[in-house]
């Protein structure tokens, strides 16, 4: 019999765990092992395969970073990412997963955006069972040589190669 894998949902005020193992056995998703002693998460999980996006989603996405620059970096003029869009197809990464509730995971996304000369990753989620309901999380400047912005830089460094190879 499969050990039970216990979460938490929701935010951090709440200190309730149910029983997510259905999650794990089906294959949807696998633990995240990101704690000091290399043991699993009981917040966050990693999916095995992220649904894709659709072109009404793409096209969401600028309103959405948009909102999270505006409240996060009010002196930045987002006027050129709302009126002419970029293509955002290939400047999103899977971050992780978590559950909103018991049994409703969402998945966590990154978007990478060059703004007024500045990178910026916005966090945004949805609904992991039927892939809609985007929502903006956050918004973070990518600057320095700070370790724990490591993977934004990275994937930074993957989006320029690639932009660089497709001109």
């Amino acid at each position: 019999m499969p050990r039970k894998v216990m979460m938490y949902y929701g935010g951090f005020e709440i200190e309730e765990m149910f029983d997510a193992s259905q999650w794990f056995v089906s294959g949807m998703y696998k633990q995240r092992h990101i704690e000091a002693d290399g043991g699993a998460s009981n917040v966050t999980m990693l999916r095995n395969k992220p649904l894709p996006f659709t072109a009404a989603q793409y096209a969401e996405l600028p309103l959405i970073a948009s909102g999270e620059l505006r409240d996060e970096f009010t002196e930045l003029d987002r006027t050129v990412l709302l009126e002419s869009p970029p293509d955002l197809s290939q400047r999103i990464r899977y971050a992780y997963s978590a559950f909103a509730e018991p049994n409703k995971p969402e998945d966590y996304y990154y978007l990478y955006l060059e703004l007024a000369g500045r990178r910026f990753a916005i966090t945004f989620s949805r609904d992991a069972q039927t892939g809609g309901n985007l929502t903006g999380k956050s918004a973070k400047e990518i600057v320095g040589d700070y370790a724990s912005q490591a993977i934004h830089r990275q994937a930074f460094a993957e989006i320029d190669a690639r932009e660089r190879k497709a001109r």
